[in-house]
């Protein structure tokens, strides 16, 4: 099991490496990084370098999430839909073993991705004689679980939906849009004390509710790590919030990856 593992590591680095839609995703992705960068790099002053680099370390995480996130719809999407998972099947390697592959290769791509964003950032503070600041690595690890969070909810929707459906769903049902449907539809309620239309607004309002508290969260304990993303400043209160945070990424990965796994083996691969 263990060398099949390492083995479709490989063909997953090596797919994601010769991907062009991989490539040209992420060279415009960095191409819109720089375009938003450069008015702050011409701009700054010396009293501004802590926040510029708070902002770049902001985009190079953006870009690093977005990409891992197309990862795993790449990867399982392209495998589903060009039927290719049968090949694999029938070496014979099974579903779980080809899926943690997956998983893992994910991960180690994305933390590959982190390792560069912190080193880069953490140089800045060495060019521009800035005392370092160990919120930059708090963020990097915290920005790192929730990637994996991201990574493995867009593979478990690769399996069940269209890429297209599935990058939909994503958007839709999220947490700021189900949290911001909350305020509305209660406001809705306030509104009208009573009437049918009161009626559908609540029933609406429960299945928001409940979609609310299933879907995961991808910015976990984000309200209680704001001090350090916005002054990079680190206390030993923070640690315990990243320690859940772990917690919860690799419950939530497990999960997805047990759901995927369910309904990969419910398809129809021939």
């Amino acid at each position: 099991m263990f060398s099949q593992i390492v083995t479709n590591i490989k063909v997953n680095l090596i797919f994601y490496r010769r991907n062009r839609l991989v490539f040209v995703a992420s060279l415009f992705i960095i191409f819109m990084l720089v375009l938003s960068s450069i008015p702050g790099l011409l701009f700054m002053t010396k009293s501004k370098h802590v926040e510029i680099i708070r902002l770049v370390f902001v985009e190079l995480s953006r870009f690093a999430t977005i990409l891992t996130a197309g990862l795993g719809l790449l990867f399982m999407s392209h495998h589903i839909r060009s039927r290719s998972i049968k090949m694999v099947f029938t070496k014979p390697c099974l579903p779980e073993t080809w899926l943690l592959s997956g998983f893992l290769s994910g991960a180690i791509v994305c933390f590959s991705l982190y390792i560069i964003i912190f080193l880069l950032t953490s140089s800045l503070f060495f060019i521009w004689d800035v005392p370092f600041q160990w919120g930059i690595f708090y963020m990097t690890v915290n920005e790192f679980l929730q990637a994996l969070i991201v990574f493995s909810y867009m593979t478990f929707l690769a399996v069940i939906f269209h890429p297209v459906a599935a990058v939909f769903f994503a958007f839709l049902f999220q947490e700021g849009v189900l949290y911001y449907g909350k305020i509305v539809l209660s406001s809705g309620i306030k509104a009208y004390n009573a009437g049918i239309l009161t009626s559908v607004l609540q029933f609406l309002k429960v299945i928001v509710d409940i979609a609310y508290l299933v879907l995961p969260s991808f910015k976990p304990f984000s309200a209680e790590m704001s001090k350090v993303y916005s002054s990079l400043r680190l206390t030993d209160a923070e640690w315990d919030y990243l320690f859940l945070a772990f917690g919860y990424t690799f419950f939530i990965s497990a999960l997805f990856y047990l759901l995927s796994d369910y309904f990969l083996k419910k398809k129809r691969l021939i």
